[in-house]
Formats: structure tokens, sequence, C-alpha cells
């Protein structure tokens, strides 16, 4: 039973017990936050009073969240800048603290833009370009990485290149509200092109996914899907890249991959492919390198299929690091014709 009164909606509080009541409603970690703020006399008054608050009725609770509500609406408009975040910050943090926060949210406030604009695709980032003014173009090439600039710039056709150079020689430092429209326009359009690369990306995380699966799994997975999505399944399927597509690589770069794996991986992996994968692999060895390997596989004994599998899985994901890396090309999985 609680010893204290409940507040009704007809008692008369104070301004003390409408803060504890927002501090209450707050949260322990929110509301613990905002009491950090506040000086040692404040917080000991409303300390108190939450001490010794007992129920309070949800009418109650209404009542001080409306008259809270009234009086910042009274407030009209509010605006946010960089002297109103020193004022705030300056009233609880020392002010060498202070200038390291502002400095650090200063300096990344447009960083993060420049250097998402410098990791997009060449392609993607020049049609972002292309719908806008030269003086504006510009201003972004001056401002992101130089080898992201570099790759752009071709793309946007010579005429207009030169054009572009000749304005970025002659560029001057921008008004604030002119630099803050720009970052705002390419924030939305980041955004956007973001948004519309969302499916390609899922896609690729599935794949990854995919080329991860126990084969089993994988199989149980495959022929739901292929009833329910067929289309996009078999999409999906021509983008995976697995074990037996190792067999497409030519000598020099599958080496390079044998190499990456190191223990029992390889002779392990060998043991459960097919045989004319395995062949592939055995020749694209040295002679001397070729018999100390099959000697391995010989002396192993039994092994287990998971084992196996995670041995796959490891030549495969080296297969993957050492293209990302650009050391050497998979094979595309397509069916179009070269043209010399």
């Amino acid at each position: 039973m609680n010893q204290f009164s409940p507040l009704r909606k007809q008692t008369r509080l104070s301004g003390p017990e409408k803060s504890a009541i927002l501090f209450l409603c707050l949260g322990e970690v929110r509301g613990g936050q905002l009491m950090q703020q506040l000086d040692v006399p404040e917080i000991r008054k409303i300390t108190r009073a939450i001490s010794a608050m007992g129920e309070v009725q949800a009418e109650v609770v209404e009542e001080v969240m409306r008259e809270f509500g009234e009086k910042m609406s009274s407030y009209g408009g509010i605006t946010g800048s960089v002297e109103a975040a020193r004022g705030l910050l300056k009233g609880f943090l020392p002010e060498d603290r202070v200038a390291e926060i502002l400095e650090e949210i200063e300096g990344s406030s447009t960083g993060d833009l420049w250097g998402d604009l410098s990791q997009l695709d060449e392609k993607v980032l020049a049609d972002v370009l292309r719908k806008e003014h030269n003086q504006t173009v510009a201003v972004i090439l001056s401002r992101i990485r130089a080898d992201a600039a570099a790759k752009v710039l071709p793309l946007l056709g010579q005429e207009r290149a030169v054009d572009l150079v000749e304005r970025m020689v002659a560029i001057e430092e921008l008004p604030a509200d002119a630099l803050r429209s720009i970052e705002e326009s390419l924030r939305r359009e980041v955004l956007a092109k973001a948004g519309r690369n969302a499916e390609a990306e899922a896609e690729k995380q599935l794949v990854n996914v995919f080329n991860k699966l126990d084969s089993k799994v994988f199989e149980g997975l495959s022929r739901e899907l292929e009833k329910k999505i067929p289309d996009k399944f078999r999409m999906l399927k021509q983008k995976m890249f697995v074990f037996s597509d190792l067999i497409e690589l030519k000598a020099a770069p599958l080496s390079k991959v044998m190499r990456e794996v190191t223990g029992k991986t390889l002779p392990l992996a060998l043991r459960g492919a097919e045989r004319d994968l395995r062949d592939h692999f055995l020749a694209s060895l040295p002679a001397r390198s070729r018999d100390m390997l099959e000697d391995e596989m010989r002396a192993m004994g039994p092994v287990r299929s998971r084992d196996v599998k995670q041995a796959q899985s490891e030549l495969v994901e080296a297969a993957l690091r050492l293209a990302s890396q650009g050391e050497i090309e998979l094979p595309s999985g397509d069916d179009e014709d070269m043209i010399e």
C-alpha cells in the first residue's frame, strides 16, 4: 500500500513537482541525462519532490504535459545554430570541452557528405552532377577527393570539363548560405540514389548469404524459392560464386587462391571435390607441389562432410577477397560474346 497521498487533478502543484512528473515520464536514462544539466539546488528540489510524490493520477500527468506543451508552443519558432549550441553547452560543460565538441561537429558536418560523394561510383556521381549548374559542379569537384574528381570529370564531356576546370581555378570562397544550399541539395540527391540502389544492395547481400550456406540448406531453400520467385531466384543464382566455379579460373589466378589458405584447408577441400575440379586444381600446381598435395590427401583418411564444406568455403572467400583487391578476375557467368 502506498504511504503517500495520491496527487489528484485538483491538487495544486509546485514547480519542482511539475518538473518531477516530467522527469518521471522521461524515464531513468533520458531523465538522468537531463538531470545532469541542472545545478545542485535544482537537483535537490526535484529529487525531494520525486521522493515525496507517491502515486500520480493519469489526469494530473496529462495536465502537466498539456501545460508544458502550451508553454513550449508560446515560444513560436526557434532557431538552431552553432552559437545556440555553444550557449547550451556552456551551461554545464567546461569551455575547453565545449570548443572541442563544436570543432568536431563543424569539422564533420560536411566531411561525411563529401566523403560519401567521393565513395560513389563515378557513373552515379556523374549522373548527379549532370543536372547541376557548372558553377555548382565546380564547387563540388573542388571539395571531393581528387581521385574521385579525376574519374568523374571525363564523364561530363570534354567541352563541359574545360569550363569546369576554368571555374575551379577561379573559384572563390562561397557564402555560407550558398554552400549550405548546395550541401542540402546533394544530401537529398545522394539519399535518393541510395534508395534506388537499395534493391541492388539487398541482392548483393543475398548472394553473399547463399554463398556461405550449407549446401543441403541451400538446396532446400532453392526448391521453395524456385516455385515462388523463379525468375528472381534464377537471377540471384547467376550472380553466385561457389566452389565449383573455381574450375573456370586459369592456372595463375587459381594458384593465387590456393596460396591464400593454410594448413589442411586445401587437401580437405579437394577430398570432397568432383574429380574434374580436383584434377583442375592439381594441374595448376608444379609437379612437386602436386605430388605433395596428393600424398597429403591420401594420408588424411575419412573426413567429415562438414569440414570439407568449411574448407571449400574458405577457398571461395579467398577468391572473392582477391577479386575485391583486384588481384584476380572471377568468371562473369554470362553468355555474352567478347568483341576484340
